[in-house]
């Protein structure tokens, strides 16, 4: 599943987003792909756990960003938003960023399977939006700023370094770094995700986007009308048309000549 997959921390949280493109070495077999699963659902965990509460305490919200192998991500994905349902329903216990982190650290580390994760969202424990990235090891790393991943991580890591640098200075000066409001970290994660859409033979379609704060998550889309180049970009509060998200390739017109012995 060749893939590109962005997270990028601001002040109220986290913004994911990646393309919609899942491929077999080179033929396209998807074109609409869900790689964003989320496994903590705030709306979700709340009815599930508090349906007839009157009091419902602050809830985490997390989102896995897979890339790998398709069927080995879903698997990992159900068993571990399996595994926290289970946690909730018998003993009351409210998932966070970490748990899930840490849960996808163990499978990992026991099991062969291709996959390389971000695991990002809101953390209700600790108060603010968490970046995790997960190699197909096991070995988890905490992201400050930002995370990408995926075959077209590759083409965007300078542009993320030149646009929004990691910590640099240490500890003390990460807080400074982290971007102010989530409208900046939508136009990073966008621009980033065209950029290698671009030139990754392994990322295409179009571009979903979570937005994901203390009050849940928020879906964002965004396509490239290559007619005039313009960007659009839609939320999930408007009807929102499939038509420009995936436009197919144009023919080119191939003059062939013949020349007769």
């Amino acid at each position: 599943m060749g893939t590109t997959i962005l997270a990028v921390r601001y002040k109220g949280g986290v913004v994911v987003g990646a393309d919609t493109r899942t491929s077999v070495s080179g033929y396209v077999s998807n074109r609409y792909a869900a790689k964003l699963t989320f496994v903590l659902d705030r709306e979700v965990d709340e009815f599930i756990t508090y349906a007839n509460s009157p009091n419902k305490p602050e809830a985490s919200t997390c989102v896995i960003c897979r890339s790998g192998s398709a069927a080995d991500t879903q698997h990992l994905a159900s068993v571990i938003r399996t595994e926290l349902v289970s946690r909730q329903l018998l003993y009351k216990i409210r998932g966070t960023v970490t748990h899930v982190a840490s849960l996808l650290r163990n499978i990992l580390a026991n099991e062969s399977l291709s996959a390389s994760l971000i695991c990002a969202g809101y953390d209700s424990e600790l108060g603010r939006g968490v970046i995790y990235t997960i190699t197909p090891g096991g070995t988890v790393f905490e992201e400050k700023v930002w995370a990408a991943g995926g075959s077209g991580s590759t083409y965007i890591l300078g542009h993320l370094d030149s646009c929004h640098p990691k910590d640099l200075l240490g500890e003390k000066s990460s807080g400074s770094q982290i971007l102010n409001s989530e409208e900046e970290a939508l136009d990073l994660v966008s621009n980033a995700l065209s950029l290698a859409m671009d030139r990754d033979g392994s990322s295409g379609g179009f571009i979903r986007m979570y937005v994901i704060n203390k009050d849940g998550k928020r879906f964002v889309s965004k396509f490239v009308d290559k007619s005039n180049k313009e960007t659009s970009r839609d939320d999930d509060s408007s009807n929102v048309s499939l038509r420009h998200f995936a436009p197919a390739s144009r023919k080119s017109s191939l003059s062939t000549t013949m020349s007769s012995n």
